[in-house]
Formats: C-alpha cells, structure tokens, sequence
C-alpha cells in the first residue's frame, strides 16, 4: 500500500498537492469557525475534605514572608480577616486548570485565579461589602494592583529559589542559571501585559500608581477606613511579596517617598500575621 501511495505522489504531483491544500484549507476554515474550548476542570485532591474549609494550594513558605506570589497571599489574608477556616497545601507540581498556582478546593470543588475565588469566598462566607460607591471604587483599585502594579513589581523580582526544594549547597550554584530562566521569563510576562520601558519610565509608572493609593489612603488606619477589607488585601499582597523577602529598588522607593504606605503595611502585617510574618 505504501508503495502504491509513494507511485500516486510521484505520478501525479500536482493532484496530491492540490488535494493536500484543500485538507489543509478545510482544516483551517473549521477551526476558524469553531469556538474555542476551555479545558474541563480537573478533579480535587482532598477527597476527606471538611465542609466549609478552604484548602489553600500554594507555593511553600519563605522565611521572611509568607508567600512569594501575592496572590496566593491575597486569599490567605481573606481567610484570616473574616475568620475563614483553612488549611494551606503547599506544592510545587499542582496547577489548576489555568495551569497556575493558586487554587482552592471548597466542599468538593476545585476554584482557580484568584479573582473568582475572592467573588466565590465573599458570595459563600458572606462577606460584607462596602458602600455601592466605594465598593466601585475599591474594585478599580483592585483591578489595578493585581493588573499593572503587580507586572511593574514583577520586574524587580530576581529570585525565585525560595520557592524552590534546592540543596543549600546547590543554590549558589544554581543562581545564574535561575536567574537567566526565571528572570527571562519574567520580563516575557512584564512587557506583554503592560508594555516594555526603560528603568527610568517604568519607575515613573510605579511612582504613579503607588502615589493614587497612597491618595485614598490619605491618614486612615486602611485604604477604606478602620476595617480591613479586600482592597487592602490585594494592595498589601504585591507590596509584601517583593518588599520583605529582599532589598530591590522597590525598597528604596517606599522608604523614600511613600513612608505612608510604609507604615499602612506594617499595620497589615500587625493584624493578620501579628506572630507567626516570619515562618
């Protein structure tokens, strides 16, 4: 049969051509025209779970913070303000159906991105919301740290062996090599979410944004009052995840010209992890 087929190409070029084209065309115009699916969400892992308890699955703990990813931060934090039964699972080969970390699992079911899992948290506990006006608000805000202040932030993280199961004596040899991966990847992420620039125009982007919060917060305790609430969250999960773990220019910009917001992250980190920010 092979060699028939072979005898057919060579015998008549052109008709294998044309009929190959037309496959190819017809292949092409279906797949134009059919709807693009999103994949099936993927079965839980805590099948002895307890009802109403959020289990939490994130990258481990680093030592002065306690979580590199803001957003696995962020839920954390909701859980401990509103009194949130939940149990972190720490991995590092578990994805959601996103392909990200985090997720949650919640009476049986896998939620992904931490955006639903907020609205699925605050709808299922009951979470109280602000007024209409500054709920409105406080969502724009959100949107903003966790879409534009987070990629800026994101080009100042250099390391991610924290995250990482490496030998002590492995690091120091694995450190450039991360660095390259790790970092290149980064910057991928960075410039096509918000766009790529010089340091020194993406240090006026950064000045921008943290000077429109350090604006609401004016000399309240939080960005909405005496209360935390999930704004504040969010603001304090980006800043935390690149400000504790190490010194970058980040560092220099808060001491420096947002003491204000300084002193609002401390008193975050006070409330939700007044014992055990150092894990």
């Amino acid at each position: 049969m092979f060699d028939e087929a072979k005898a057919f190409v060579l015998s008549r070029p052109l008709t294998f051509l044309a009929s190959a084209g037309a496959v190819y065309v017809a292949y092409k115009i279906k797949k134009f025209f059919t709807l693009p699916s999103i994949k099936p969400k993927p079965g839980i892992h805590k099948f002895d779970y307890k009802p109403d308890t959020v289990y939490l699955y994130q990258f481990r703990r680093l030592k002065n913070c306690p979580n590199m990813s803001p957003f696995c931060m962020k839920i954390e934090i909701i859980c401990r303000v509103y009194g949130i039964n939940y149990e972190v699972i720490e991995n590092a080969k578990l994805r959601s159906r996103n392909g990200t970390l985090l997720f949650i699992e919640l009476n049986g079911e896998h939620i992904s991105d931490s955006d639903l899992i907020e609205i699925r948290l605050r709808q299922h506990f009951k979470i109280p919301s602000l007024p209409s006006e500054q709920e409105a608000h406080a969502t724009a805000l959100t949107r903003m740290a966790d879409n534009h202040l987070f990629h800026i932030l994101m080009r100042y993280h250099c390391t991610f062996l924290e995250l990482l199961d490496f030998n002590p004596y492995i690091i120091p040899l694995a450190i450039p090599f991360m660095k390259q991966i790790i970092g290149g990847q980064i910057y991928k992420n960075s410039t096509s979410a918000i766009g790529d620039f010089e340091p020194e125009e993406l240090d006026e982007l950064l000045h921008r944004d943290l000077k429109v919060f350090e604006t609401v917060l004016e000399d309240k305790k939080f960005l909405f009052g005496d209360q935390i609430t999930p704004v504040d969250d969010a603001f304090f999960s980006q800043l935390a995840a690149v400000y504790y773990p190490f010194h970058t220019h980040i560092t220099e910009v808060l001491e420096k010209d947002f003491p204000k917001i300084l002193e609002f992250c401390e008193r975050v980190k006070s409330q939700v992890y007044p014992n055990d920010f150092c894990v």
